[in-house]
């Protein structure tokens, strides 16, 4: 038997978890996640154009060119916001930490100095 209360859903236990985020995943993440999106983008914008609107490509190479300079902008940019959320860039001088004291119902009361 655990002493966490029963009324702590296990979602919201995993949610809690910290995520074990290092530099190399976190490039992984945004590569991966920039090429999905864009990749969805892209096919889909040309599925519309040539299914359902019946026309030819519609610009040469100009729609894929900016198609990868996009997805290479969106990972760069992913990348280092993800680095600062983490704190692995930055300074802190934005930062706030403010202290907190929390009473636990198993404490015991300190013994009162005598003297």
């Amino acid at each position: 038997m655990t002493d966490q209360p029963s009324s702590i859903a296990s979602e919201e236990i995993a949610a809690s978890i910290p995520f074990s985020g290092t530099p190399a995943k976190y490039l992984k993440i945004c590569i991966f996640g920039s090429i999905g999106i864009h990749a969805y983008l892209f096919f889909g914008y040309w599925a519309i154009k040539t299914f359902l609107a019946h026309e030819p490509w519609p610009n040469g190479w100009l729609v894929l060119v900016l198609t990868i300079v996009s997805t290479v902008w969106f990972a760069w940019y992913s990348y280092s916001w993800i680095m600062r959320l983490d704190a692995q860039y930055g300074r802190g001088s934005g930062w706030l930490q403010e202290s907190t004291s929390v009473k636990l119902p198993w404490e015991m009361p300190r013994p009162k100095k005598k003297g």
